[in-house]
């Protein structure tokens, strides 16, 4: 006849209870971007300067989160529709998606390959954009904030029409001409998946 060991029956809750405390920290890992990213191309022309932005877009990240601090992002990627892009002018639309070649390349995407947490939730964002077709390596100045469970994220970088083999648009019978220098800009919210669960 067995007796009763509440020694080992004790070792064993507590043995459950951390696996299962530790399921439930690890599955805050995993983020899908929220509603309504701020998406924004700044540059300049002979005219004046310019703007164009986009609040469509999808996304998920691996993000570790202590306390109210963003420790690190350990993946993430982003897709935006290149026709999601406006600037408030039909025509200026038109020739921006003629020189971002949309019909065959519908998709800008972003995917991260390091993160760099500095100092007072900054950090650096590096990875591949892909913009027409072409890919190359960004790196983005980044600021970060938890509010709740939704961690936020604001970014800017860089880059050149002709970094992705884009010849800078003109108008006019090439009388206005794009400048060749973009600004990227971006506001976007990631919160959890609730129902994601690592093994």
């Amino acid at each position: 006849m067995r007796t009763f060991n509440p020694i080992k029956l004790l070792s064993l809750l507590s043995l459950l209870l951390g696996l299962s405390l530790g399921n439930t920290l690890l599955a805050q890992d995993q983020y899908k971007l929220a509603a309504k990213p701020e998406l924004k191309v700044k540059g300049t022309s002979t005219l004046h300067d310019w703007e164009m932005t986009s609040a469509q877009a999808q996304g998920t990240a691996e993000i570790i989160v202590e306390g109210s601090t963003l420790k690190t992002v350990k993946s993430a990627s982003v897709t935006m529709k290149t026709q999601s892009i406006k600037s408030g002018t039909t025509k200026m639309d038109d020739l921006a998606y003629e020189s971002l070649k949309a019909t065959k390349f519908p998709d800008i995407t972003f995917t991260l390959t390091s993160f760099r947490a500095l100092d007072n939730n900054r950090g650096l964002a590096t990875g591949n954009l892909t913009i027409a077709g072409t890919t190359k390596p960004v790196t983005f100045n980044v600021e970060t904030s938890t509010k709740s469970s939704l961690v936020q994220m604001a970014g800017e970088a860089n880059i050149k029409f002709t970094d992705f083999g884009i010849k800078p648009p003109t108008a006019l019978l090439g009388t206005v001409k794009t400048g060749n220098e973009l600004k990227l800009n971006f506001k976007v919210g990631f919160q959890p998946v609730a129902s994601y669960t690592k093994n």
